[in-house]
C-alpha cells in the first residue's frame, strides 16, 4: 500500500516538476511539505514523537519509488531521516529528541548532514563546549537552512558526533556546483569561531566512531535504495524510448543489441533491489547488518552508474541532451554513489569482513 501511494505521488505530483526543479537548482519545498502531510518526512521518527514509525524496509521502498522519478527529493528525505533523525533518536538526550524530532516530522525543520571525508575543520575545546573553524563543501539539505548533524574529526583520531544549529558564526555559499542532485540543496558551509554547546554533542570521545559507523550503515542502505530507484527509472525510460524509436522500418526494441542491454540492466537492478531489501530486513530484525549494508550500497551504486550509462547508449545522441531524463539520471547516479562513502570505502569494508 505504501509503495502504491508513493508511486502515485511521484507520477502525479513530482513528475511534471522534476526537470524544472533540476534546471533551476530549486530546493523542492512544496513537495517536502506534501510528504510531511503524508507522514514520509518523519518516516523513521517513532509515533511517540508524532512520526510514522516505519521500519527500514518500509522506508527503503518509499525512497525507491520517489527516486524512480526524482532522486533529489528522495535524497533529501533519506538525508533528513538517516543522517539527521536516526543518530538523534538513537543517541540524543531527551532534550535533543524533544527539540528536533517533532519538528522534523512536520517539516518545521529539515535536518541536514555535513558529509564525512570532506571536512576542512578544526575543533578545539572551549569552556563547556567546543569551538569549530573551517569549511565543509558538501552539506546535505543545506538549502533548508536548518540544523544538521556532523561527525567532526578531532586531533587524537576520535570523532565528535554532534548536532549543529545555525547562527551568525555559520556562513553558507548557495552556489550549486554539484554534478547531480541539482535540487537537493547541497552547499558549502563555513564555520568562524562557532561555539558548539555541550548539550548538542551526541557522543563521548569513545563513542564517536561507533555512532558514525552505525549512522553511515543506516544511511548506506537508504541511499542504496535511492540508487536502485535511479537505475529503474533510467531503464524504464530506455525501454519506452526503444519502443518508440524507429530505424530501418522497425522499432529499435527489436534489435538484439538493445534487447541484450535491457536484459543485463534488468538483471542488475533486480539483484541490487534484493540486496537492499535483505540489508533492510536484517536491520529490522536486529541482526548484524554492516557487511550486508556495504555490499548492497556498493553493488547498487555500480548498477546505477552502469545502467544509466547503458540507457544513454540506447538513446544515442539524444541521451546526452537535457531534453531527455536519462542525462539527469546519469548525473544523479554519479553523485549519490559518493555520498556518505565512496565505492572504494565500501569495498574495503567488504574485504575486511570477508577476510576476517
Amino acid at each position: 500500500m505504501l509503495k502504491s501511494e508513493l508511486k502515485k505521488f511521484a507520477q502525479q505530483v513530482i513528475l511534471d516538476k522534476v526537470d524544472e526543479l533540476d534546471k533551476a537548482c530549486t530546493f523542492p519545498v512544496d513537495h517536502i511539505k506534501q510528504l510531511a502531510d503524508m507522514g514520509i518526512l518523519g518516516a523513521l521518527v517513532p509515533e511517540e514523537y508524532d512520526g510514522a514509525g516505519l521500519d527500514l524496509i518500509g522506508f527503503v521502498v518509499s525512497l525507491e519509488e520517489m527516486s524512480k522519478v526524482c532522486a533529489s527529493l528522495a535524497t533529501v528525505i533519506a538525508a533528513h531521516n538517516a543522517f539527521f533523525v536516526y543518530p538523534i533518536l538513537k543517541y540524543g538526550n531527551d532534550g535533543l529528541k524533544k527539540k528536533y524530532l517533532p519538528a522534523a516530522v512536520t517539516g518545521e525543520i529539515i535536518g541536514g548532514f555535513a558529509c564525512t571525508g570532506t571536512h576542512e575543520t578544526k575543533v578545539e575545546k572551549s569552556g563547556a563546549g567546543c569551538t569549530i573553524n573551517g569549511t565543509n563543501p558538501f552539506v546535505l539539505n543545506a538549502a533548508a537552512n536548518g540544523p544538521f548533524t556532523a561527525f567532526l574529526p578531532k586531533s587524537e583520531g576520535s570523532v565528535l558526533a554532534c548536532v549543529i544549529d545555525r547562527d551568525a558564526h555559520i556562513e553558507q555559499d548557495d552556489t550549486n556546483s554539484v554534478l547531480g542532485l541539482k535540487s537537493a540543496g547541497i552547499h558549502r558551509v563555513s564555520f568562524k569561531d562557532f561555539t558548539l554547546p555541550e548539550h548538542n554533542v551526541l557522543s563521548t570521545p569513545a563513542q564517536g566512531n561507533a555512532i558514525q559507523n552505525e549512522t553511515l550503515t543506516i544511511a548506506s542502505i537508504s541511499l542504496a535504495a535511492v540508487l536502485v530507484g535511479i537505475a529503474q527509472g533510467a531503464c524504464d525510460e530506455a525501454i519506452k524510448y526503444a519502443k518508440e524509436r524507429v530505424q530501418f522500418a522497425q522499432p529499435i526494441i527489436s534489435f538484439g543489441m538493445v534487447r541484450e542491454k535491457i536484459a543485463l540492466m534488468a538483471t542488475r537492478i533486480e539483484a541490487s533491489r534484493q540486496l537492499v531489501y535483505n540489508a533492510a530486513m536484517l536491520c529490522d530484525a536486529g541482526k548484524k547488518v554492516q557487511p550486508s549494508a556495504s555490499i548492497a550500497r556498493y553493488f547498487a551504486g555500480e548498477t546505477a552508474v552502469e545502467v544509466t550509462d547503458e540507457a544513454i547508449q540506447i538513446f544515442g545522441g539524444y541521451g546526452y541532451m537535457k531534453d531527455y531524463p536519462v542525462e539527469r539520471y546519469f548525473r544523479d547516479a554519479q553523485t549519490v554513489n559518493v555520498i556518505g562513502g565512496t565505492p572504494a570505502m565500501h569495498k574495503e569494508l567488504i574485504a575486511q569482513e570477508t577476510i576476517g
